[in-house]
């Protein structure tokens, strides 16, 4: 018999610090303290031939984010406005997307800007989370083939 009792007294006693330790990781993550998004690191991917310079540079004001990329097509390109030739996907965003292009050719090593802007006042707030999915289309200079882009953007708002 004091066998028994001395096994069910060691797993009474790891029994209650087990669930005390998951009442404290219950009661981080109810607060936030373990949130991944607040964990995550900002992040702008768009994978070859255009790959992105940098991180999206990301603003409340005007709801609106800036990727620099770099052209490693190997050939001239250029990049044509207009509704059809991108798209953006982001709840941050309730209005219509605007894409500002580079003006004219862009030579095989240059960098360039593309500036995405919601057409609705910014609801984002300092330094909360963003994220978009992101496409736009190319021209190959020498082949006048379009090609689309696509790549993805999350980060915090400035």
């Amino acid at each position: 018999m004091k066998k028994g009792q001395a096994a069910m007294e060691f797993l009474m006693t790891y029994g209650w610090a087990i669930v005390i330790v998951l009442a404290a990781i219950g009661a981080l993550a109810y607060f936030g303290v373990l949130s991944p998004q607040k964990l995550l690191p900002d992040r702008t991917t768009f994978p070859a031939p255009l790959p992105n310079v940098d991180n999206a540079v990301i603003t409340a004001t005007g709801n609106s984010f800036q990727i620099a990329f770099k052209n490693n097509k190997g050939v001239a390109i250029t990049i044509p406005g207009g509704a059809g030739n991108y798209s953006i996907v982001s709840s941050q965003c309730t209005g219509n997307w605007t894409m500002t292009p580079p003006a004219g050719t862009i030579q095989n090593g240059d960098s360039f800007l593309i500036t995405f802007a919601c057409g609705t006042p910014a609801n984002g707030q300092l330094d909360s989370k963003f994220k978009a999915d992101v496409s736009f289309v190319y021209i190959n200079t020498e082949t006048t083939q379009s090609i689309r882009q696509t790549g993805s953007v999350e980060g915090k708002y400035t």
